[in-house]
């Protein structure tokens, strides 16, 4: 596969994982209402499929940086991807309690100050949590990197299997057993499995596809295996509460999101790969570099697109989820591309520093 071919898989994957990403939050509130009926079904599924989203964003970092030779530099490391996705963490982490204390009437410095000084503890806002592990992991990769370029493809395959069995089969498994038996499952934080929020393994997975060629397996195969786990994984969020959180449930004590994430990756690496018109390759890498601010901005639109939605559409239901969908996703797109052509905040906000065209 040549470079360009892989670069544009790539944009076409990141692209994918975030129109997911704000899919799972325009659509959270709907599957809170309604619980039983049809359309809540269908919502609820949906939401459920499209989180595979932040573990193909963690695969697609995989992929890239320990396939460069510039990951094992420690200065470039430090000048170059630490600033990018640092400082526009720090500054949205600033702007997000700003937005939301005026969201409720209540914005204040003492309020704002108070959230911000708390910002190595907890994100100042929810869908910022993601930047913790993404951090860590840019930290570590001149280290991961060092082991991955020197290691046989079975000692790759051994570190992604403790990851999957200590960081997600186990936790699922006690989470589903009574609580009485749970503990029995449950291993020690100091027996240190646990590596940065267990977002480590799906870094290392991407790169490991990548080597083993994954994007030769058989389309049906990967749609059947996806589907399966999907389902399945919805059906036990539903029977299990205690698995249905955000930054534990859906990305690292159950296995059904893994399972699913791999092939996801590999059909999307496959589809991808095979795009040639000319339009739609240049949508993709038109949206690609403006991804990350998109994620950074899209929940705070939604504290003011949400509710003027549900309270002037005449309609509800999937569609009107989807039409909110559309009015963030697309309002959330044109302000970082409005960002993105102003040099200077450019890369203070969005991590991009030269000018789109």
């Amino acid at each position: 596969m040549s470079k360009k071919q892989r670069i544009f898989y790539l944009d076409f994957i990141r692209v994918i994982a975030i129109l997911l990403v704000i899919f799972i939050h325009a659509s959270a509130i709907d599957t809170t209402k309604n619980i039983g009926t049809g359309q809540w079904q269908i919502t609820k599924i949906l939401n459920y499929f499209a989180h595979i989203s932040v573990p193909l964003f963690f695969m697609i970092s995989g992929t890239l940086l320990l396939n460069s030779k510039k990951t094992t530099s420690l200065s470039y490391t430090w000048k170059q991807r630490v600033p990018r996705v640092v400082i526009p963490f720090v500054l949205w982490s600033v702007i997000s309690p700003i937005v939301v204390g005026i969201y409720v009437h209540s914005l204040s410095l003492h309020n704002v100050l108070t959230s911000v000084k708390n910002m190595l503890h907890q994100p100042t806002s929810p869908t910022l949590w993601f930047m913790y592990p993404l951090i860590g992991i840019y930290i570590l990769s001149p280290i991961i990197k060092t082991f991955v370029q020197n290691a046989t493809t079975e000692m790759l395959l051994y570190v992604t299997g403790i990851w999957l069995v200590t960081c997600s089969l186990l936790p699922s498994i006690a989470v589903m057993l009574p609580k009485n038996l749970a503990a029995i499952l449950q291993l020690s934080p100091i027996a240190n499995f646990f590596l940065v929020g267990g977002f480590t393994g799906y870094f290392i997975l991407g790169y490991v596809l990548t080597r083993l060629h994954a994007e030769k397996t058989n389309s049906w195969w990967l749609i059947l295996v996806f589907l399966i786990f999907g389902f399945a994984g919805n059906f036990i969020s539903e029977a299990v509460p205690q698995i249905f959180d955000a930054n534990n449930g859906y990305y690292v004590t159950s296995i059904f999101i893994p399972i699913m994430s791999v092939p996801a990756f590999i059909l999307l690496q496959k589809w991808g790969s095979t795009i040639r018109n000319n339009f739609t390759v240049k949508t993709f890498e038109f949206l690609s570099p403006l991804v990350f601010g998109v994620y950074l901005i899209h929940n705070l639109l939604i504290l003011y697109i949400e509710p003027f939605f549900m309270s002037h559409l005449p309609i509800q239901g999937i569609i009107a989820t989807f039409i909110r969908y559309f009015a963030i996703l697309i309002l959330s797109i044109f302000i970082i591309w409005i960002l993105n052509l102003i040099p200077g905040l450019n890369y203070l906000l969005t991590g991009n520093s030269h000018k789109r065209k």
